[in-house]
């Protein structure tokens, strides 16, 4: 009982919740529910993170004990070979149930998702800002794949995509700044460390700007309802102009912290505003 609450609590339930909510999204979106495979295509989700943040959090031990202490891995020690057995059996199992599902669906599980995952654990991770961008195109490409899953072949997955990626970019680069000691001295070479603190911040908020652009292209204003600007505005653009200014160079760990919880309101903020202003 207490391996399946530790398994529980690395998956990072909310982070899965999210992913979940995303198929549902995509559902919503659709004229016609395949609820066989929204089911289907929220388990493969569910296994691929589990998998993923277990792995994540076996890799970074180390650095966690200096960034994270709270971690679980951190503050309860498992046999590497259990740990291990669960990722492989999380990614087996997801890659099992994706066979079941529409083809482009399955191959972009299979032969995009999968790959991308273990070459940004392995490898991406210590190269700066593309691990950054890799997982954010993962995080993006969920909505695609819940697109593809339920059979659609619209174009309203990779307008979604591209605003939670952006998004989570700007949340996966302040974690760096906030895990900035940890990964110097596990010798991880991330943005932060690789350009210095000011120059990330200038990055970040370039990266911002040119979100703020792209939100508000027509492909965005012309395809969802008039609710879409004012809702875009305050719980998202604000929100983020906020972050973008308190960034400065003598930013603390718990400010970091709080950004980054702050981001991922706001991308759940994202996808209620999609669903609420989606014609």
């Amino acid at each position: 009982m207490k391996l399946i609450y530790y398994i529980i609590q690395l998956s990072r339930p909310l982070n899965i919740f999210i992913a979940i909510f995303s198929v549902f999204i995509m559902s919503i979106l659709s004229s016609e529910i395949n609820w066989m495979n929204a089911g289907l295509a929220s388990i493969v989700l569910s296994l691929y993170m589990s998998g993923a943040n277990i792995l994540n959090d076996y890799i970074d031990v180390e650095a966690d004990r200096i960034n994270k202490p709270n971690r679980l891995l951190v503050s309860h020690p498992m046999e590497s070979r259990i740990i291990l057995f669960i990722i492989i059996f999380m990614f087996s199992m997801g890659s099992f149930i994706a066979s079941y599902l529409p083809l482009p669906a399955m191959q972009l599980a299979l032969f995009f998702a999968l790959p991308a995952i273990l070459l940004y654990e392995l490898i991406l991770k210590r190269i700066p800002l593309i691990g950054n961008i890799v997982v954010s195109l993962l995080v993006g490409a969920v909505f695609v794949f819940a697109s593809r899953s339920l059979g659609l072949q619209g174009y309203d997955a990779y307008k979604i995509m591209l605003l939670a990626f952006f998004l989570n970019l700007f949340r996966e680069i302040i974690k760096d700044i906030q895990d900035i000691d940890g990964d110097s001295k596990s010798h991880l070479m991330t943005l932060p460390i690789y350009i210095g603190l000011k120059k990330t911040i200038i990055i970040i908020r370039c990266i911002y700007l040119v979100f703020f652009i792209v939100s508000f292209m027509p492909m965005y204003t012309q395809v969802y309802a008039w609710q879409y600007i004012p809702l875009l505005v305050f719980l998202i653009h604000v929100p983020l102009l906020y972050i973008s200014v308190r960034l400065n160079d003598d930013i603390t760990k718990e400010e970091c912290g709080n950004f980054s919880k702050i981001l991922k309101i706001i991308i759940i903020n994202g996808i209620i505003i999609i669903l609420i202003s989606a014609n």
